[in-house]
């Protein structure tokens, strides 16, 4: 969908911005915050709650997004 694609091209032009950077933790943790905001987004759009959403759809999608290129 493009939500997911618009997110993992945001994580992905980050990732790139920093990767020279000693503090991969902090990317970790932006990594993180973009999935979760990925869910939400798109719970929101099918109206229902994440926990749903990721139940019903699995979590391996966002996952597998948003590790395809690290």
């Amino acid at each position: 969908s493009d939500i997911i694609e618009r997110f993992g091209r945001i994580y992905r032009n980050l990732s790139h911005y920093h990767s020279g950077s000693s503090k991969k933790k902090s990317l970790y943790r932006v990594k993180y915050i973009l999935r979760l905001s990925c869910a939400r987004t798109l719970a929101r759009k099918h109206k229902s709650t994440v926990r749903a959403f990721l139940k019903r759809l699995g979590s391996e999608l966002l996952e597998e997004f948003f590790t395809e290129e690290e």
